[in-house]
């Protein structure tokens, strides 16, 4: 019998900060917010996407597993997820936090 993985809801509400973040399908963030600690992310997640869709963006994909949803308004694309962490921050995979301060050189 195989083992299933229990599965991992992004819109539970956490202890941590979220943030709200939108991107262009570029990858560049277009607008960050953070969300405080255990604030109700499905309903968060639920207001977005109205608040897109009011604003006259066609709602694309979505998934609530993942909390991101695309939409599109004419040539434009946005992918708008609530992120775990500030998307602003510097990734520290592995050894980068050795290679010292990308800012001041040291």
């Amino acid at each position: 019998m195989a083992r299933r993985r229990t599965a991992h809801d992004s819109l539970e509400p956490a202890l941590t900060p979220r943030w709200y973040v939108v991107r262009s399908m570029h990858g560049t963030v277009i607008e960050s917010r953070e969300l405080p600690p255990g604030v109700d992310l499905k309903r968060e997640f639920l207001l977005a996407m109205l608040r897109w869709i009011e604003a006259g963006w066609t709602l694309g994909e979505f998934s609530s597993g993942t909390a991101t949803f695309f939409c599109d308004r004419h040539a434009d694309r946005r992918m708008v997820s609530f992120d775990p962490t500030d998307p602003h921050d510097v990734p520290m995979y592995g050894g980068a936090h050795l290679g010292g301060c990308s800012n001041c050189g040291e």
